[in-house]
């Protein structure tokens, strides 16, 4: 029977392979050039700030209201801006590519519980 510090050490072997794996490095590449970037900080910025004035004004106003309306365009507006940013667009492409092999290791460690789970 396996101790727990088998696991610990199996789960730290997983870790460290995944973290070697080409597709984690392309996304820590990817989010430091990001984090590196004055327009991705800035428009980062904007977003939070205008994320932040429209939950002010949704204690004061409600969701129809224009006040609410217009801040949400705004948002709307500044969040796409970032989205379309060519390091965003990376990242998040590097970003995908991760989250399929997570899920593939996952459904690998876990798919039968969930299976069963179904039954």
């Amino acid at each position: 029977m396996m101790l727990l510090m088998d696991y610990l050490e199996i789960t730290y072997e997983l870790k460290s392979l995944i973290e070697k794996d080409e597709r984690y490095i392309r996304l820590k590449e990817k989010e430091k050039m990001m984090e590196e970037s004055d327009e991705v900080m800035a428009l980062s910025y904007q977003k939070d700030l205008k994320e932040t004035a429209l939950s002010d004004l949704l204690k004061y106003y409600s969701k129809d209201s224009t006040e609410v309306r217009k801040a949400q365009v705004e948002l709307f507006r500044i969040s796409t801006k970032l989205d379309e940013h060519p390091l965003v667009k990376e990242y998040l492409k590097a970003y995908q590519e991760l989250e399929s092999l997570l899920k593939e290791v996952n459904n690998i460690l876990f798919g039968d519980f969930k299976r069963k789970k179904c039954l």
